[in-house]
């Protein structure tokens, strides 16, 4: 299923979202032992490794055809896009967003991009 997507993150996301998930569980113990100091260390690698795996498991983005292409944000929502929509990127130091008219998307620097869709990207920006 996941190598039918156009970009979706690597299985090493997920990886480093268990970790932190156990990271948070270490924590846990560790704060009735020593210090209840650790529970803060518990909500901040739980966050990240929540957030880790929901992005690993939800973000993702399918070409349906050469003019349109869905986006399923971290949470699983999905939304349509048309490439004509596109207006710019903007270019973060560990990711970069599509800006469109209706929207954006967040594409992580670890993203695996299928050529297709990176072309009908460029291509769009080239035209206007």
């Amino acid at each position: 299923m996941r190598t039918k997507k156009d970009m979706y993150l690597p299985n090493s996301v997920c990886g480093l979202g268990i970790f932190f998930l156990a990271c948070g569980v270490a924590c846990a113990v560790a704060s009735f032992i020593y210090s209840l100091y650790l529970l803060i260390g518990v909500v901040f690698c739980l966050a990240l490794g929540v957030a880790a795996v929901l992005c690993w498991k939800n973000q993702w983005v399918q070409m349906l055809n050469d003019s349109e292409f869905i986006y399923s944000t971290m949470f699983g929502t999905q939304i349509k896009y048309r490439f004509s929509e596109i207006t710019d990127i903007k270019q973060n130091i560990d990711s970069m967003t599509l800006i469109l008219e209706s929207g954006k998307v967040h594409i992580e620097s670890c993203a695996i991009i299928s050529d297709k869709f990176a072309d009908k990207i460029n291509g769009t920006l080239n035209l206007k």
